[in-house]
């Protein structure tokens, strides 16, 4: 049995290691891990201000290359949409400085933007009225695509845009759109000529500006499973009627850290999905100049029956697309050389920004 006096040898023996320790960190030892720890210090800071700098070059450079191509981009898109109606669909979680930005980009390439679309945040969760979407469901002619389980909220969204009436009722779509606008769940605005209600036709190509969605949100939770069913079921179903049509989101540059790289959720959706990546154009970064001009060409490559997917994230085939053929009879681009053939070049070849 351990008596008192082995308890008490086993503490000494500990107070005394402790003394020897101490003795030794501040004599011999001292000055030897001192040292170390300084110049290791040391040399992280020197590293940490050196890849501050190299950062702060870096800004710089990417901000310069920006504004240039900002400022190369009304050259490089004129002409690519002449002749063009183009609906601009605006989905919760949007930017609206990025979709005024390319509002002005769509103009500047010829394309007459007659509709902006804004949809509401219920509807883009799915709660609408079924009573509602039954109602609507059945004066369209909602198309039967891949993927698409039901005409839900986004199926039917998708065939009213897209203006699919049933034969001998021309207009049908207007009805229900301005139905759905009655219940709060869209904001439509028509521009220019398509203001009059005479010219009120749906639109020739589109774009989807989305946000809010980011890849890899563990925490997203059902909510965002029923946004993003939502949304795919709106692309697929415009997809199934051959519109032309460029779904944008940002993130891609400016939340690249981030998790899931800043990429949006149905974007990349799109992009795996091999059904719509044949047939939809994708852009990940509308909050860059480039991002913004690779939406208005890969629209004009739409209008040519080419789908492509572009910008900074994965399954981007290119930064931007190659320069398409020019609108209404023109055959050759601005600088005189023939205009490419396919959006993305293969790999012998360089693709031309904007």
């Amino acid at each position: 049995m351990i008596d008192f006096r082995y308890h008490l040898v086993s503490l000494v023996a500990v107070f005394i290691a402790l003394a020897v320790g101490i003795v030794l960190g501040a004599g011999p030892l001292r000055e030897g891990i001192s040292d170390t720890i300084d110049e290791e210090v040391g040399q992280l800071r020197t590293e940490r201000t050196e890849l501050r700098s190299e950062l702060d070059v870096r800004a710089r450079q990417a901000e310069a290359k920006d504004e240039a191509v900002d400022l190369l981009s009304p050259r490089g898109v004129a002409g690519t949409l002449n002749g063009t109606r183009v609906a601009l669909v605006v989905l919760p979680g949007a930017d609206r400085n990025h979709v005024a930005l390319l509002e002005d980009r769509l103009g500047e390439a010829g394309g007459a933007l007659v509709l902006e679309v804004e949809v509401d945040d219920s509807l883009d969760a799915g709660q609408v009225d079924e009573g509602v979407v039954e109602r609507l469901a059945s004066t369209l002619e909602i198309p039967e695509a891949r993927g698409l389980e039901e005409a839900g909220p986004g199926a039917l969204l998708g065939t009213i845009l897209a203006g699919a009436d049933p034969d001998g009722d021309v207009g049908a779509w207007l009805a229900a759109a301005e139905r759905l606008e009655e219940e709060g769940l869209l904001d439509l605005r028509w521009q220019g000529q398509a203001a009059q209600v005479t010219d009120r036709r749906p639109p020739d190509a589109m774009v989807i500006v989305g946000g809010g969605l980011p890849e890899g949100d563990d925490d997203a939770g059902p909510e965002a499973e029923d946004r993003l069913r939502t949304r795919l079921d709106l692309v697929r179903t415009l997809a199934a009627l051959e519109q032309p049509l460029v779904v944008g989101a940002a993130g891609t540059e400016t939340e690249a850290l981030a998790e899931g790289g800043g990429e949006d959720a149905l974007v990349q959706a799109i992009r795996d999905e091999g059904g719509l990546r044949d047939d939809v154009s994708t852009v990940d970064d509308l909050e860059s100049a480039s991002g913004r001009a690779a939406a208005v060409l890969g629209l004009a490559w739409e209008l040519q029956d080419e789908a492509g997917h572009y910008g900074l994230g994965r399954q981007a085939e290119a930064p931007v697309p190659a320069p398409p053929p020019l609108r209404l009879g023109a055959t050759t681009g601005a600088d005189g050389q023939a205009p490419a053939s396919e959006p993305v070049p293969d790999d012998t070849e360089t693709t031309s920004a904007p």
